[in-house]
């Protein structure tokens, strides 16, 4: 009788279990919408706001080590016990995600951005947690234990989180220089390596080799005429993003609606460069298509012409910055136009 007793009541934890596992998912999916129907706020404080998701943060982190720690060993939590523990997690939930919806547009939809994946992390992970209870009610797990660290190291991350517009910006445009950056210096190794000739050894490999096509995988003369103004338009990027930071560093401002809405232009126009710049260099590799070169390399410079033509007319230049938006220009234009020499036998614009 009292096994029978205690099977049913793990079977109405686990109920519980599942009905909550079920709302953290459809609080994901209105994350993933990302807006709610809510007014924004006339009296609206950042600080104030930040102090308010710090806050729900921290309790959330509380709240999944009590949950881990319920259901870490027998005996099972009662239905009373675990429906006060999944109404302190709900209700912690529900201040966190409460909290990001306060957050007004126009205070920076890239600072809103930042701040909805970081509390769709928690969410993510929370579910994860969850669903590491659900398979072992009441008996624990390593996996279980590992969720609740992951629950913990994304609330621990909000002390990073850029605090306004500007350093969400910011952030955007050092995690794509860094991308960049990697591309360049991978494209560069593989150039430097085939300069390097075959040796002695390579020789023998390709001679031994079965495959008839090893000899097609280097570079003709043509496709390392053609690589340099290629590579010279991927520097070019890496030096715009980079003196955009420090534009955007030392001029830019969050006191006004238009100048935030600058910045997340700003950052509307960096975040496909990598991108561009990645589908360039790809199309470098041997066996080359000039074709495909040419596609690339037109796409990245119309990308690389407008975030120096949205740079020169937002709040954060001035006539001082004048020459270096004049340079990289410069720099765009005379690679792509060497771009269209090398190429014009295959293509027509």
């Amino acid at each position: 009788m009292a096994a029978a007793m205690d099977e049913k009541m793990s079977e109405n934890v686990a109920n519980q279990l599942d009905t909550l596992h079920s709302n953290l998912k459809l609080v994901t999916e209105q994350l993933k919408e990302g807006e709610s129907r809510r007014q924004a706020q006339e009296d609206f404080n950042l600080p104030t706001f930040w102090e308010r998701l710090s806050a729900s943060f921290k309790i959330m982190s509380h709240e999944a080590t009590k949950m881990c720690l319920m259901f870490s060993k027998p005996p099972v939590p009662s239905e009373e016990e675990s429906k006060s523990l999944i109404e302190g997690v709900e209700k912690s939930v529900l201040a966190m995600v409460s909290t990001f919806y306060s957050l007004p547009k126009d205070q920076g939809m890239t600072l809103r951005k930042s701040v909805r994946l970081s509390v769709m992390s928690v969410v993510d992970e929370l579910q994860d947690l969850v669903n590491h209870i659900i398979k072992n009610v009441g008996k624990g797990s390593s996996d279980q234990l590992f969720a609740t660290g992951s629950v913990w190291e994304c609330c621990d991350h909000f002390s990073r989180l850029p605090k306004d517009n500007k350093e969400a910006v910011l952030l955007i445009i050092r995690n794509t220089t860094s991308l960049v950056q990697d591309a360049l210096q991978e494209i560069e190794e593989a150039r430097d390596d085939d300069a390097g000739g075959i040796t002695a050894l390579d020789q023998l490999q390709l001679e031994d080799s079965e495959d008839p096509d090893n000899n097609e995988e280097s570079w003709t003369e043509s496709d390392k005429a053609l690589m340099a103004p290629c590579l010279g338009l991927v520097k070019a990027s890496k030096a715009c993003l980079k003196k955009i930071s420090v534009a955007v560093k030392s001029g830019g401002k969050c006191d006004a609606v238009e100048r935030i809405a600058q910045l997340d232009d700003i950052a509307d126009v960096v975040n496909p460069t990598s991108p561009h710049v990645d589908d360039t260099v790809l199309s470098l590799y041997p066996p080359m298509d000039h074709s495909a070169v040419r596609t690339n390399a037109l796409a990245l410079s119309g990308v690389l012409k407008n975030l120096l033509d949205m740079a020169k007319s937002s709040h954060f230049t001035s006539d001082a910055d004048s020459s270096w938006l004049q340079f990289l220009q410069n720099a765009v234009d005379h690679n792509v136009d060497k771009v269209r020499d090398l190429t014009q036998d295959h293509n027509s614009s």
